[in-house]
């Protein structure tokens, strides 16, 4: 089986129906109107094969209907949980995009000197949040923005830190 990417992640109910709001990690989320399936994985790491019943736009704000979930009360205990899809159903790359999945297990580096390993991320207000561990066994939070993140090269698994300061 392929591995499943974290694309989206559920938030609120939304109306009285047992729709949820949709937060995608991406800018198009016009992938998600065409799944007809999405594992859905809780923070306790447990996971569910859900049908989705409808897609829709409301505005910017995708809008979900899982079947089964069909009012505002059940649809709740969705909230927070991680939209895992196929790589192949995911929303398309351009040049110099990565799949924040790929990030986890890099070596950042900062002058060709390994700084930290990037171990998770969270959606931060402005953007993605890499959780790194450094050497010393300190875990910092870098943003993943030009300012701070330099070149990616997944083949040999580093990212570039241009302000290694922020782990400080």
């Amino acid at each position: 089986m392929e591995k499943l990417l974290w694309t989206a992640t559920v938030k609120s109910p939304f109306g009285i129906a047992g729709e949820v709001k949709i937060h995608p990690h991406n800018e198009d989320c016009s992938y998600l109107g065409k799944l007809k399936e999405v594992i859905l994985c809780a923070k306790d790491g447990t996971e569910q094969l859900l049908t989705i019943q409808s897609f829709r736009m409301m505005g910017s704000q995708p809008i979900m209907k899982f079947v089964g979930f069909d009012d505002p009360e059940t649809a709740r205990a969705l909230n927070g949980q991680h939209l895992m899809v196929e790589r192949s159903k995911a929303a398309p790359l351009k040049k110099g995009q990565f799949y924040v999945n790929d990030l986890i297990g890099c070596s950042m580096m900062h002058d060709g000197k390994f700084i930290a390993e990037v171990v998770s991320s969270i959606d931060g207000a402005q953007a993605v949040l890499l959780e790194v561990r450094t050497a010393e066994d300190q875990l910092y939070m870098v943003p993943y923005l030009k300012e701070y993140i330099g070149e990616v090269d997944l083949e040999n698994r580093t990212i570039e830190l241009k302000t290694p300061w922020i782990l400080a």
